[in-house]
């Protein structure tokens, strides 16, 4: 498992989608709203959000500063970082009201 900061450059434009592309349908997830488009996840008004992964996620914060938390660690973050997130199995993002999570 890692968690590594990446330049939104070497994304070769993964985040590219719109927020309009996004689908989210009425109520809540952990408190958030969850949009998807495919393989993408646009979580919005979120203050702490768990997340599960057994393969890659490449991840961009678009509010907010905070933490990513797993069994193992934390690593910080500021608005505008991008992450890959590698057999991370259970981690969350905490401070962060609006990311973006794109699933490889």
């Amino acid at each position: 498992m890692h968690i590594i900061k990446i330049q939104e450059a070497e994304t070769q434009g993964i985040f590219s989608l719109s927020e309009e592309s996004f689908v989210f349908k009425d109520g809540r997830v952990q408190g958030a709203k969850l949009g998807k488009n495919g393989g993408a996840l646009l979580v919005k008004e979120a203050q702490r959000f768990k997340l599960f992964s057994e393969g890659k996620d490449f991840l961009k914060i678009l509010e907010g500063n905070g933490h990513f938390k797993w069994k193992k660690g934390e690593t910080p973050f500021a608005p505008g970082e991008c992450f890959e997130i590698e057999a991370a199995g259970e981690y969350e993002v905490n401070g962060s009201p609006k990311f973006l999570v794109v699933r490889k």
